[in-house]
């Protein structure tokens, strides 16, 4: 009977040995504490005609759907009769007129304009600009002697002198004109040709002395609109306060609220409105549930898919005014999407996509077209937010998503109907061009910046994390540099096999490579207990002194302490993992050897001496334990060539095979292939090339001298 493996009590991958009681518990209470403040954020936003029986559609500058009751006694401002009244009064105030200090000197300059062209014809014989006189009046003036003509120019401005003492209102300078003028002309003038020509002249230079004062006529207007009061209605229990059919007004609409007339609908309105919204969390859930696992089972990774639920769509409500919506919308849902997509993947930002655009669009006047404009940008950025690594792809990201937003705002526009204030229009290119820059850039630049600062403290691992860690000057590397330098140039040759293997199975390369780098920091504790370190640090080969039991421990305690150094210096989880998968449950071959040798007849169990696990569970992870027992095995091979390392690679992955190492990840006979190509052509290059033999330059330079 196979004895069965002991295991040590050594912590699972991720820091627990399988889900915490508690852990469906905290999933309800969030999923409650979401749908809640997803419908505070929401709600207040709402009018009461948003959500509702059809009954409740009460909207400014339609008809009352229904009649409204009083319920107790109340006061009710008649609006309709209030303006009534106060355009009456309106109508009642007289213009305002005010003195035109200047009046009577305009006019006598006017006479003499009016007399000017003639005297300057007669004069200089040359035709003179008529002025303010008409060509017939230029006619009757040509036709007088100078003498009368001198004598008319004067008796017209003594004519106007007198009759501009007097008030003569603006709009009444015809009939002043026949009660001051007409009778003084009459007493000077006898001759009646001449007494018409001075007519002539006096009512075409008259003016009105008093003019229109427009600001008092409108500071008078005002002021009578204002000294009447509101009229005010008493409506009893029962009454009808607003019949059906009657156009809504905003005042009206605000005194339903205030007064309570519509607040019965209140908590009609919430209930479906939060029913949708923990509808739509529970969905999401269950689809975390069966297509995202690892999220659905981290609280911190739900934690952090919670908060950018709500913060988006509360970004839509609190900061949207008029307007202001849609471009708050495009920046604030893309935004979070990208971040989820960024952080949490995906197949996870797609339905949250979609559950944040619904809501952030129940408070818009325009529910479907603010849906659409959200859902589309959101779904562009989350395709974006995976060309923004390297940094250097970031500008051409966003400059993508402006364009797509450009086309969104180009075509929404045609599903709102005619006649609506939609700001969006046809003919309004370059605002719509300003809002999709805005809002493509915008929702980039802000997932950028949370990707990058939500990430260590929700424990994610990301690319900027991963280029970060696998830079040489990073604390734990330096140290392997100097204190276990065999350790770590060996670490170097395992990551470059395990990066190229993982690109070959389209596996994620950086990951790889990082994990390889830092899978063997637990030899940091004692560097000198590892054969790579004792020729360049300068020590004995220790396990000659030691039992092979005491050797395997030490051997396989780098793992546990390689898991405990990466996180004390808080590395990823992810790479964490990898490090206590990457032996397995693999034979400490050499000293289970040893034990047998030495064990004199005893029988020794193989599984005293294998690693304790677990298992490779990700692809990651099973290329990084064949690329380090590949690498390992290949050094030992003495004079390496073509042949001997490919039947070397051959052994070491069937091996793996046949002992069940690879059962728990899914990693394929194909993607083995292609594992084993790679590392053939990496190692052949490395190890079976020939050097030429250089000659001694010193010799060379010693025989020239002889």
């Amino acid at each position: 009977m196979t004895p069965k493996m002991r295991l040590p009590d050594w912590p699972a991958p991720g820091g627990r040995s399988g889900e915490f009681p508690w852990l469906m518990l905290y999933r309800g209470i969030l999923c409650l504490i979401t749908a809640a403040l997803l419908t505070v954020c929401i709600f207040p936003h709402l009018d009461f005609y948003r959500i509702g029986s059809s009954l409740d559609q009460f909207r400014v500058d339609q008809p009352a759907p229904r009649d409204i009751l009083a319920t107790t006694e109340i006061r009710w401002d008649d609006e309709d009769e209030t303006n009534r009244l106060r355009d009456d009064a309106e109508k009642g105030v007289p213009p305002s007129y005010i003195l035109d200090q200047k009046a009577l000197t305009t006019a006598l300059r006017d006479v003499d304009n009016i007399f000017a062209p003639v005297t300057a014809t007669v004069k200089d014989g040359a035709k003179a600009e008529p002025g303010k006189s008409s060509p017939e009046l230029i006619a009757e003036l040509a036709k007088l002697d100078p003498v009368t003509r001198e004598r008319l120019h004067t008796e017209a401005k003594e004519i106007l002198s007198e009759v501009m003492k007097e008030r003569v209102e603006e709009g009444k300078e015809e009939v002043a004109a026949e009660e001051y003028i007409d009778p003084l002309v009459m007493a000077r003038e006898p001759q009646e040709n001449d007494a018409r020509v001075l007519k002539m002249v006096t009512r075409a230079a008259f003016r009105a002395t008093w003019v229109k004062d427009e600001a008092g006529t409108d500071a008078a207007k005002k002021q009578a609109r204002v000294a009447i009061k509101t009229v005010q209605r008493i409506y009893k229990p029962g009454d009808i306060v607003l019949r059906k059919g009657v156009t809504l007004s905003a005042s009206n609409l605000q005194q339903l609220r205030e007064k309570g007339l519509l607040q019965s609908g209140t908590y009609t309105l919430v209930v479906p409105l939060a029913l949708i919204i923990l509808l739509g969390v529970v969905f999401l859930g269950v689809y975390l549930r069966s297509f995202a696992r690892p999220v659905y089972d981290s609280s911190q990774k739900l934690t952090l898919l919670a908060l950018l639920l709500v913060a988006p769509v509360w970004a839509a409500t609190a900061f949207s005014v008029g307007d202001q919506q849609y471009l708050v919308a495009l920046i604030a849902v893309p935004a979070a999407c990208m971040v989820i997509a960024g952080l949490l993947g995906g197949l996870i930002a797609i339905p949250a996509a979609v559950l944040t655009a619904l809501a952030a669009s129940f408070p818009a006047d325009h529910q479907f077209a603010i849906f659409l404009l959200t859902l589309g940008s959101a779904l562009a950025g989350m395709i974006m937010v995976t060309f923004i690594w390297p940094a250097r792809n970031t500008l051409l990201a966003a400059l993508s998503l402006v364009l797509i937003n450009l086309l969104l705002l180009a075509v929404v526009p045609s599903i709102i109907p005619s006649g609506s204030s939609f700001l969006f229009l046809w003919s309004d290119m370059g605002t719509r061009a300003l809002w999709a820059a805005a809002g493509g850039l915008g929702a980039i630049f802000i997932a950028v910046g949370a990707i990058y600062m939500l990430a260590r403290p929700f424990g994610i691992v990301t690319h900027y994390r991963l280029m970060e860690l696998s830079n040489p000057n990073e604390p734990l590397l330096r140290r392997m540099m100097l204190e276990a330098p065999g350790s770590y140039h060996s670490s170097v040759m395992v990551a470059n096999m395990a990066e190229a293997a993982a690109d070959a199975i389209n596996a994620d390369p950086l990951l790889t490579r990082v994990a390889a780098l830092y899978h063997d920091i637990g030899k940091l504790k004692r560097p000198s207990f590892f054969v790579e370190n004792q020729a360049p640090l300068g020590i004995e080969n220790v396990h000659e002194k030691l039992t092979p039991k005491m050797s395997y421990l030490i051997l396989t305690n780098h793992v546990r302490d390689g898991i405990e150094l990466a996180r004390e210096n808080q590395l990823p989880e992810e790479v964490v993992n990898i490090i206590s998968q990457h032996h397995g449950t693999t034979l400490a071959a050499y000293f289970y050897h040893r034990a047998v040798t030495e064990a004199n007849g005893e029988t020794i169990s193989e599984y005293d001496f294998r690693y304790p696990g677990p298992k490779p569970a990700t692809r990651e992870a099973a290329l990084l334990m064949l690329s380090d027992s590949v690498q390992a095995s290949v050094k030992s091979i003495p004079q390496p060539n073509a042949q001997r390392i490919a039947a070397m690679v051959s052994e070491i992955i069937q091996n793996r095979l046949e002992d069940g190492q690879l059962d728990d990840c899914p990693i394929t006979r194909r993607d083995l292939r292609l594992v084993s190509e790679v590392f053939l052509r990496i190692l052949t290059g490395l190890y079976s090339y020939t050097r030429i033999e250089y000659p001694d330059i010193k010799e060379i330079k010693n025989g020239e001298r002889t």
